[in-house]
């Protein structure tokens, strides 16, 4: 498996937003580090179907900065999911929090590749806080195999 951590800090871009890190799972939105607004903000199309199965495993998914109406849809073959950030506090109240999300994020890429033929891939980031500084957070991005690549 190969996977990248590399630390990010947005306490400057909280700070600028008014915004505070969630306590809870949140999807973060794809223009984060360029918007002036959390009103700015815009989701991939995917985190409305997302939220709806993390709610039926007993897990509250927020769009970061509050609800929006601002959604991207992509026309083509991947499968691109909203970034997820996971709190400290959340995984120290739940540790198997991220193994469900997980869980619920496999079963959702494998019944929208169902039936379809070609090589696809999925898109997804994993933002964690992290004890070390407020506003720090680890991004966990995944490469896919070899055999996947387009």
């Amino acid at each position: 498996m190969n996977y990248e951590v590399e630390q990010t800090d947005i306490k400057n871009k909280l700070h600028e937003l008014s915004l505070d890190l969630p306590t809870e799972l949140a999807f973060l939105p794809e223009n984060l580090e360029s918007v002036s607004s959390k009103d700015q903000f815009i989701f991939t199309d995917s985190m409305v179907d997302l939220r709806k199965l993390f709610k039926q495993r007993g897990i509250d998914a927020i769009p970061f900065g509050g609800d929006t109406e601002l959604y991207r849809s992509r026309k083509n073959a991947d499968i691109y999911l909203p970034a997820i950030f996971f709190s400290l506090s959340q995984i120290s109240e739940n540790p198997t929090v991220v193994s469900i999300s997980l869980n619920v994020l496999s079963n959702y890429i494998t019944d929208l590749l169902k039936g379809s033929f070609g090589r696809k891939m999925a898109q997804v980031e994993f933002y964690i806080e992290t004890k070390e500084k407020e506003g720090l957070l680890n991004l966990v991005t995944k490469e896919p195999p070899k055999a996947w690549k387009g």
